[in-house]
Order: C-alpha cells, then sequence, then structure tokens
C-alpha cells in the first residue's frame, strides 16, 4: 500500500506542474503572437520557452496517463484473448517489458542530458540539458506507474 501511496502522490504533482504548464503555454504563445503581430517585437524567448514549457508539460502528463492506463490503446487484446488469465498474464508481461523499457529511456536521457549541460540554449541562456532531463524524470516516474500495476492484485487490461 506504500508504494501505491507515493505513486498517487507522484501522478498528483506531476498533474498539477502539467497543468501549470499547459496554462503557461497557452499564455506565453497568446503573449508571443500579440507582440509579434501587434506590436512588431517579438520577444527573444518567443520559440524557446514555449518548446522547453511544452516538452517538460508532456513528459509530465505521461506519468499520470501511465497510471491511469489512459494512453490511447486498440483495445483488440479482448477480441483476440478470450481467456481473463490469459490477458492477466499478458498484462503483466507487457507492464514488465514497458518498465525495462523506460529504464532504458530513462539512462539514454540521463546520458543525453548530462552530455548537454556544458552547452547553453540560443535565447535563454540556460544548460541545455535541462531540456533532456525532462526524458529521465518523466521516464522514472511512469516506471514507478507501471511497477504499481505490476505489483497490483486482480484484474490488469
Amino acid at each position: 500500500m506504500a508504494l501505491s501511496s507515493f505513486t498517487h502522490t507522484i501522478a498528483r504533482i506531476s498533474l498539477a506542474l502539467a497543468a501549470t504548464g499547459a496554462a503557461s503555454l497557452a499564455a506565453l504563445v497568446a503573449y508571443s503572437v500579440f507582440m509579434r503581430w501587434v506590436m512588431g517585437k517579438p520577444p527573444h524567448w518567443a520559440e524557446e520557452l514555449p518548446q522547453l514549457i511544452l516538452v517538460w508539460t508532456t513528459l509530465l502528463a505521461a506519468i499520470v496517463c501511465t497510471r491511469n492506463r489512459s494512453h490511447l490503446n486498440a483495445g483488440l487484446l479482448p477480441l483476440l484473448v478470450r481467456s481473463t488469465r490469459a490477458r492477466r498474464l499478458i498484462g503483466r508481461v507487457t507492464d514488465l517489458l514497458l518498465m525495462l523499457m523506460l529504464l532504458l529511456l530513462a539512462k539514454a536521457g540521463w546520458d543525453l542530458a548530462m552530455l548537454t549541460m556544458s552547452q547553453t540554449t540560443t535565447a535563454l541562456q540556460i544548460p541545455a540539458g535541462i531540456v533532456y532531463l525532462a526524458v529521465p524524470i518523466s521516464c522514472l516516474g511512469m516506471t514507478l506507474m507501471q511497477l504499481e500495476h505490476l505489483l497490483a492484485r486482480g484484474d490488469t487490461p
């Protein structure tokens, strides 16, 4: 039960940050469009900051989608496999494979983030690795959600 409470907290924080990011993104894009087309003076960060926020917002929201199992899927498994026991086994194997893939992706994202931390972005002059750091953080969050699914008793899709 401790893992479930922990993942619930992580999902809530991720959702709050993603929602804040989405609202910020909307405001930044509206401001940038206004400044570019009405005032004729686009901000120097008009493309870079929204891009950074979009990457982080999307990957943080993916943590919540993983916990809720709300990613887009075809839903063909129940049509192809009639046995509940077989579907449960396939679900557990899928959860395990997803965990492994997410851990590999987290490692690759971490390596890329560390490799680019000494470089700075053009407009914001922040470490370029900040953008790539979203990958290992979100992948570790999604791995925890997959671990919760894997350890859960009862049906899995």
